[in-house]
């Protein structure tokens, strides 16, 4: 799971504050290594000043969703993964990471929800393109997993935990031949990559 993902934000009056506040209370709410305990209470600082621009707010959110995730708090975390699109809707890490705590919850049809929002903001996002494809491939809708390992792929190539998840959509959906395929690559580029070469096995 990729609960260490820290998001920045780009030029603008919301980067320019945080550059403002690189020894306040914002500084340590960010700082993947502190303490959760610290990040909480930094980041709640953050959040309950009012005079912070929103997306600040909503990254403050972010940070402290991660921290309540770290003390296997996925409730807390949920809520305020949610209470930061509030504050800035296309914050592709905060669906990101709520799709993820939905998805271990087994809720997958709000994964699924999550996971495509963060691919309306950036068609090219890989890692929301991976996990949806994990996520339709676990409900047995290999056609859909297929297409966004397909276009996970086309940005990372060479990706071969993709190619392994792909062969294995394919092989489900009864292209042997591509499966080998995507097995054979992966090794070549991973080789005793354990899944790729099981595949292998079961398709010999």
């Amino acid at each position: 799971m990729a609960a260490g993902l820290i998001v920045g934000l780009g030029p603008g009056p919301a980067s320019a504050q945080m550059d403002l506040a690189q020894t306040d209370s914002f500084e340590q709410c960010r700082r993947p290594e502190s303490m959760p305990e610290s990040r909480l209470k930094s980041c709640t600082a953050v959040i309950e000043d009012r005079s912070r621009l929103p997306e600040v707010r909503a990254e403050a959110y972010l940070n402290r969703g991660i921290a309540y995730e770290d003390l296997d708090n996925p409730d807390s975390a949920i809520a305020d993964y949610s209470e930061g699109l509030k504050l800035n809707p296309n914050h592709r890490a905060l669906y990101t990471h709520r799709g993820l705590l939905y998805d271990l919850m087994g809720k997958r049809d709000l994964a699924i929800a999550d996971f495509s929002q963060a691919v309306r903001i950036d068609p090219k996002d890989t890692e929301a393109l991976t996990y949806r494809g994990l996520a339709y491939a676990a409900e047995g809708d290999h056609a859909r997993a297929i297409l966004d390992y397909d276009a996970a792929l086309a940005e990372e190539p060479d990706n071969a935990f993709l190619l392994v998840m792909r062969g294995e959509s394919r092989e489900a959906a009864g292209d042997r031949t591509r499966a080998l395929e995507d097995y054979r690559k992966a090794l070549e580029l991973d080789p005793g990559n354990e899944e790729a070469e099981e595949g292998l096995a079961r398709l010999k």
